[in-house]
């Protein structure tokens, strides 16, 4: 029997103004690109360029990640990761977020709405409510960062994120669709959305689940 309570629908909205870490729980997708300027040593002592890593295939938007994840920030549980979706946004919802009054170096980017879902497969999670987008990062063709949350990143504007339900906790087979709001570099063009709870470069993310980058 499912826990949940929508009693509480809405209270989301009031956490708009807390100032969240960027992406505290990315898994380091500020360190995206860190490895590839890597030397490795070769039988004889010298340095050689280090291999370059491609990306692996790359996942439709609707199609599962192909393992589960039990990420930190759930305390328990593992989790089957589906990005079904990316919204291309607008200026005006740049300013109706106040995301520039926030952080005036984001004048002129893009803001892109996420949506990713969280289908709980085995064990109990201990917080209710986890921020598991906190886990997707948007990156480059190189595997640099592309896009990333703000500081304030709700996105809760007209035609953005919904205002999320709260939670009194999970059931196994309970599915979740999480928004958050990305915003992007123009001189960066996305090419992945990446999803990991351990990678730290983007060699990492390259390695892991992704999907091609494609928005409405």
């Amino acid at each position: 029997m499912h826990h949940r309570s929508k009693v509480l629908y809405g209270m989301l909205a009031s956490a708009l103004g807390i100032a969240l870490t960027a992406c505290g729980g990315d898994g380091g997708g500020e360190e995206s690109g860190a490895s590839e300027g890597r030397t490795a040593k070769s039988g004889s002592g010298k340095a050689s360029p280090a291999t370059r890593v491609e990306w692996s295939p790359a996942l439709a938007m609707g199609q599962s990640a192909p393992e589960l994840y039990e990420p930190r920030n759930s305390a328990g549980g593992k989790f089957q990761v589906t990005a079904t979706k990316v919204v291309k946004g607008t200026q005006k919802q740049m300013k109706d977020g106040h995301y520039v009054e926030a952080d005036r170096t984001l004048e002129g980017r893009t803001p892109y709405f996420v949506y990713v879902t969280y289908l709980l497969k085995e064990g109990k999670p201990g917080v209710a409510n986890p921020d598991l987008n906190a886990h997707a990062v948007v990156l480059d063709e190189n595997g640099d960062t592309a896009a990333k949350r703000p500081v304030v990143h709700s996105g809760y504007v007209e035609g953005g994120c919904p205002v999320g339900d709260i939670y009194m906790g999970w059931d196994v087979g309970e599915k979740r669709t999480l928004c958050s709001i990305y915003i992007g570099d123009p001189s960066k063009r996305p090419a992945r959305l990446a999803w990991s709870t351990a990678a730290e470069t983007a060699d990492d993310y390259k390695k892991g689940a992704s999907w091609a980058w494609t928005a409405q």
